[in-house]
């Protein structure tokens, strides 16, 4: 029999264990693995717990949990160019994407201490895929921690660079969550004017203004006067919808100027928009637009070396260790993590929870 190494698995939705499974045998094109760190994502891995993410077939169970994980190359296949031993690199898995062995699926496999990395570039490789595309080599000068959080930021910072110059521009962005915090810091470094914030939450909002944004607002205190004072009566010229949800995206609609522009970020699966036209005052445009983080890690991961995004502003918790990661889910569930991120550090101890101040 094999080696065998620790792994988060999602057993049925709602439970997830530590369990001991075997190490991934990597390929003539693979690299083998030591997972130091992986991020707890608020949407992917949150709903395929929950037992209804879109991509996560309902029979895909018991599955290997973990997308934005981070480690150092220790072994690679005979035929391998792109890694080396000793880099550390983006996305291994414990299991790959869409594979099945030993009774276990792939939730993409990153809460493990072990994982593959493939290489999809010389002759004869496989086809790039999804996660291979996704799976890039760290520069160095990277803090482990800002690596996995260049992961999640490269999807949010390749969507923004999509909305083309919006130096002097004023902004107004639908939600508090990571995807709107982040959203501030890139405004905030392409130069943009106003950058303001809608959402439900108090503390939330003080989140988005930590990272970025010039005014934050309450949603049922958003009105037509108060964004023209704030805007000297032009209405924004942007709204960037990181919500998902109708009831913000025509509050964003209604206080867009004539000829100004909606962009779209990360919608749930299945769920679909209906234009108020009635509450549009003049021409606008609306944007569908997709990242393209798998183009855009090394600019990411540099904007982050220079210090125009700083990972620490979103990153409230950091845990220990993977018998850490069910009360690392209770508090996310629970509403009090915007990012965290999970080092797998067995000899740190016990569970361990730092709210970044």
């Amino acid at each position: 029999m094999g080696a065998r190494m620790k792994a988060a698995v999602v057993v049925t939705p709602g439970t997830v264990e530590v369990r001991e499974i075997f190490l991934p045998e990597p390929g003539p094109f693979e690299a083998l693995v030591r997972i130091e760190a992986c991020g707890l994502c608020g949407t992917t891995d949150r709903h395929i717990v929950a037992g209804h993410m879109a991509h996560h077939p309902a029979d895909w169970y018991p599955a290997i949990l973990g997308h934005e994980a981070v480690g150092r190359v220790i072994q690679v296949g005979e035929k391998v160019r792109k890694f080396r031993v000793g880099d550390r690199v983006t996305r291994p898995s414990a299991l790959w994407p869409g594979t099945h062995r030993d009774g276990l699926y792939s939730a993409w496999g990153g809460f493990a201490e072990f994982g593959i990395v493939r290489d999809s570039t010389p002759s004869g490789a496989p086809e790039s895929d999804y996660q291979s595309s996704r799976q890039h080599v760290v520069p160095e000068g990277l803090s482990l921690e800002d690596a996995v959080a260049a992961i999640s930021f490269s999807e949010v910072a390749s969507w923004m660079e999509k909305l083309g110059d919006i130096r002097g521009a004023s902004l107004l962005i639908g939600g508090t969550g990571f995807a709107a915090c982040v959203m501030c810091q890139c405004a905030q470094s392409k130069g943009a004017g106003q950058i303001i914030v809608v959402g439900r939450n108090p503390g939330k909002l003080e989140w988005a203004r930590k990272n970025g944004a010039t005014h934050v607002i309450p949603l049922e205190k958003l009105t037509k006067p108060l964004l023209q004072d704030i805007t000297s009566s032009q209405g924004v010229d942007w709204f960037l919808d990181a919500a998902g949800h109708q009831a913000v995206f025509e509050t964003g609609l209604a206080h867009l100027k004539a000829g100004g522009k909606a962009a779209i970020y990360g919608a749930p699966d299945g769920f679909s928009y209906t234009l108020p036209l009635g509450k549009v005052g003049g021409d606008f445009e609306v944007k569908m637009l997709f990242p393209a983080d798998d183009a855009f890690f090394d600019q990411t991961a540099r904007l982050m070396s220079e210090g125009h995004l700083k990972a620490s502003l979103v990153r409230t918790h950091v845990w220990h260790g993977l018998n850490a990661l069910p009360r690392a889910l209770e508090e996310q569930a629970a509403g009090h993590v915007l990012k965290g991120v999970l080092l797998l550090d067995e000899t740190a101890g016990a569970y361990s929870s730092m709210i970044a101040r």
